[in-house]
Parts: structure tokens; sequence; C-alpha cells
């Protein structure tokens, strides 16, 4: 903590012309692969120190470069996040605003006042699809910005989602023209990866927990998943809803299409003809479709196994209630444009059902219960 403090103060100090401490760090948490934490800024608001907020959150990242360019470059570039207010390369840590303790989107959704998550969940669309929307201009600074960090591996991420779940499926006669019919409908899907005139910036992270309102409207965090890509993938955590993250229950009837409907309004804003193009809705489900394969692989194992809790305790379902949410909204959603991917889903969810009892039906939000 100490070290990293201090590396804090010398990168604010570059950018400053007077001298300051931070001081009175406190641990925010993190993750395995980061530390975060909430520094008093020693004279901000007495004039002896400008444009300084009287705390500074102080983020360091332990081991990923990737990460440090992302949340840099998400930062400088997209509206609505924390303010950039220094950062030190070498040792991959950044100093930003601290937009203080306010309610995240999580927070509404799982406590007791349904009007306010819903209303609430509906202007974080509106608020994502602006954000991002605005990007579009930046796109090419993005680009070059974001060169230094590895890319996404859509593909490979693919191929194990569909292998994980194909080879747990009982085989069938028709096995391999069913793996051959949704890898058609995947490759269908790959003009995503080259967006064009739909690109856009976005956090791709863009969880309940990465949200939070406060008296201007809501502000985006951990913006370590920064990426370029095909404005679908923004709108697909509207209909999913939240394509990656932790706090997944079912959502009342009505709400996903609002949250999309709210989402492409706000895009609209920006890019007008890109949610006006025709096949815009195939696009948001073909994306939709993308994250539910490569989430399959990516939470296979802790799903198998069994484990308890992909978030905090008490607001979070198992990663058995989790997949099978997801996969029911896969057999129910993309019937249409993706039927062999759609099949498969309904079957998987009813294979996790018979293999691991009634404990793993998903349940609602909170707020909607």
């Amino acid at each position: 903590m100490n070290e990293t403090v201090a590396l804090a103060e010398a990168a604010l100090a570059r950018s400053s012309p007077r001298g300051l401490r931070l001081s009175d760090p406190v641990d925010l948490g993190g993750s395995a692969r980061s530390q975060v934490f909430r520094c008093r800024v020693d004279g901000a608001g007495s004039g002896t120190i400008d444009d300084l907020p009287p705390t500074v959150i102080v983020k360091r990242f332990l081991s990923d470069d990737g990460a440090f360019v992302r949340e840099t470059a998400g930062l400088d570039l997209c509206a609505g996040t924390p303010d950039l207010l220094a950062q030190d390369a070498a040792h991959r840590l950044i100093v930003m605003s601290d937009l203080g303790d306010l309610p995240t989107l999580a927070d509404l959704l799982l406590g007791d006042d349904r009007d306010a998550a819903w209303d609430g969940a509906l202007t974080w669309a509106r608020a994502l699809g602006r954000t991002t929307g605005a990007t579009r201009g930046l796109v090419d600074e993005a680009r070059t910005r974001l060169a230094a960090a590895e890319p996404w591996d859509a593909d490979a991420d693919l191929r194990t989602g569909l292998d994980r779940l194909l080879d747990a499926l009982p085989a069938t006669d028709d096995g391999p023209a069913r793996r051959a019919a949704i890898e058609a409908e995947l490759a269908a899907a790959r003009h995503l990866s080259t967006p064009g005139d739909a690109a856009v910036v976005s956090p791709t992270d863009t969880c309940p927990d990465n949200a939070v309102l406060g008296p201007d409207g809501w502000r985006f965090l951990d913006l370590e998943g920064t990426d370029v890509q095909h404005a679908a993938f923004v709108a697909a955590y509207a209909l999913l809803p939240f394509a990656t993250c932790w706090c997944v229950f079912d959502p009342p009837p009505g709400l996903t299409d609002q949250l999309l409907a709210e989402l492409t309004a706000g895009l609209a804003e920006h890019v007008p003809d890109v949610v006006a193009a025709p096949g815009w809705d195939t696009a948001v489900r073909q994306a939709c479709a993308i994250y539910l394969v490569a989430v399959t692989g990516w939470l296979w194992k802790s799903t198998v196994a069994g484990r308890e809790l992909v978030g905090p305790a008490g607001m979070s379902p198992s990663y058995r209630q989790l997949m099978v949410s997801r996969w029911r909204w896969g057999a129910l959603n993309l019937r249409a444009d993706l039927p062999a991917l759609a099949a498969v889903f309904g079957d998987a969810a009813a294979w996790a059902l018979d293999s691991w009892g009634p404990e793993v039906e998903p349940t609602g939000y909170r707020a909607f219960r």
C-alpha cells in the first residue's frame, strides 16, 4: 500500500505545479489483478492545490499490462466515467477522480424498491447507449492506443464453449450435423468482428455493479476491458441482459425489451444509421449468442463443480443457476436467427435440471419478486 500511494503521489506531482501528499489510504478491495485505494489529497480545496478533489482513487494493475492500457484509454475516451488525473505506465498505475459511495445498478436490482430498480435500469440503458455512441469519432484513436493490448480471441472462446456444451449432452446420431449447423450459424455472426461504421468504443464490462448513480446521472467504472467493438455487443448487455456479469437473475417480463429500446435510443442520438440498419435486431441477437457460448466456456469448470455464488454472498446466483438462466434465454430468444444453437441451449437447460436437480432453478431479481 505504501509503495503504491507513493507512486501515485509522484504521478500526480508530475502533472501539478505544486507539491502534494496523499494520505489515509483505504483499501477498496481491488481484485487478484489490481489494488484499489481511496486516498485523501492533503490541501485539496484550500487553494494550495489546483483542480484536485478532496479524495482520489488510486488503481494499480499488478500483472496485466493490457488492462492498464485499456482502462486509461477508456477513461480518456468515454464520457460518463471518472476523470483520469495522472498515470504511471511503468508501474501500471492510474489516479482518477473519486465519485464517492454512490448506489450501483446492482444495489437497485437487489433492493426492495421495484420502481427505483425499473426506472434506474432504463436510465442506465439510455446512458450506456449515449456514452458508447458518442465515441464513434474516437474509434481510430482508440484502435491506435489499444494496439498494445492483447485482443479478444472470440473464435477460440467460441470453440471452447461449444465443445464444452456439446460434449456434456448425450450423444445422438445427428451430432456431427448439429455441430456443423451451429458452427455455420456462428460463422454468419463473424461480421460483428469487422464492425465498420458500427464500431464504437465500449467499456465492455458494463455490469450492474460497474455503474453508479449520482446527481448528474449514471457513471461507468472499471474500464479495464475497454475495446472497439460492434455496437450490437453493447446492446446485448440490455437484451440478454448483463452479458458477462455475476448479477444475473431472471428479469421480469417486459424489462429487457424496454432496456433494449432505451439503449438503442441512446445510440441513435449519435449513430442513428447503425440502429436503423435492417440487420440491427439480428446483429444484437447474434452478439447475445456469441456471449452465451463464450460464457459457457469461461464458467464451465465452476458450473460443473457446483460452485456457489458467482458474486457476493446473498446477492448472486450459483454458477449452475446462472448458466441454466442463460441457456433458457438462448433457447427462447435465438430460435429465429440461430435455431440450431437455440435447440442445443434448450437441451442443455433440460440436461442441467435433470442432472443437478431443482435447486439450480433460476430465480428473479429481488426488486421484482
